[in-house]
């Protein structure tokens, strides 16, 4: 019996579950409580023999777009280093749930997929995309990072660069083109296109999969992915106590005229 949640709709497809993100009037934007239900409902999952993979969705036509900025700006507001890092504990924490969930995970993307919610999607293990989805890491462009670094794990130097250190959204076929897509869907099919991946999952043995994944997860691991993730963690905490004229005004700014205002303010400095 899976719990109640306020941000998310657990559905199960015979073997398969799907977990949808339901706060649409806000891109499915994480705040705390939606990062910590994510949590949540992956454990009732894996804990589930009947579930054999799991589906990760936006509702309202978007995956999401990361982090409900302004509810990080107000959690954030004055607090110290271990208050920082609590912050973004509840995400990295289902970053991690889901890069070592025992069964297959597929992110399926609609509309726009960013920031926290970006990192969330390439911890799955398979990721799928309409045609039209744009994908991205946009955090530098408001004076933050990203908090689960693995951006630089899962495509080259040259593009990892590209999206953290300016911001550029890619466009779903190109981020197929640098392999950080497993398939392109056709606009309206994207169900289809993830039920078929879910019944050529469902057919392996549950543990010799797992198994092949460990073997995966672990070579990156060897090569120092953890230790990497805990250092993007320590530069997001150094970097949200850095003080600096850019975020001064844009923290002002969202204080003075609104979030929506400060944001396309900010979007000026990069045209």
């Amino acid at each position: 019996m899976t719990r109640g949640f306020e941000t998310l709709e657990i559905y199960r497809d015979k073997d398969c579950g799907w977990v949808t993100f339901c706060r649409p009037k806000v891109m499915n934007a994480f705040d705390r409580r939606q990062w910590t239900e994510l949590d949540e409902a992956l454990a009732d999952l894996e804990r589930d023999e009947a579930i054999r993979c799991v589906v990760l969705r936006g509702s309202g036509g978007n995956f999401s777009s990361g982090y409900d900025l302004p509810a990080a700006l107000a959690e954030l507001a004055g607090v110290s280093a271990e208050g920082v890092r609590e912050h973004i504990r509840p995400g990295n924490q289902a970053c991690w749930r889901v890069w070592r969930f025992r069964k297959p995970v597929i992110a399926a993307i609609e509309g726009y997929c960013l920031g926290g919610a970006f990192e969330l999607s390439m911890a799955c293990d398979f990721v799928l995309a309409e045609e039209g989805a744009m994908l991205g890491e946009p955090e530098g462009r408001v004076a933050a990072s990203a908090p689960f670094l693995i951006t630089p794990w899962v495509m080259g130097l040259r593009h990892a660069k590209e999206l953290l250190l300016t911001g550029d959204l890619l466009t779903a076929v190109r981020a197929e083109r640098i392999g950080l897509i497993n398939e392109l869907c056709p606009p309206g099919q994207i169900e289809s296109c993830v039920r078929r991946w879910a019944r050529k999952l469902g057919g392996f043995s549950s543990e010799v999969w797992y198994a092949n994944k460990l073997t995966v997860n672990r070579s990156y691991e060897i090569m120092g992915f953890a230790a990497a993730i805990a250092m993007g963690e320590d530069a997001f905490v150094a970097l949200s106590l850095i003080q600096d004229s850019f975020k001064t005004e844009l923290f002002d700014r969202v204080r003075r005229d609104g979030f929506s205002s400060a944001i396309k303010w900010a979007q000026t400095r990069y045209e």
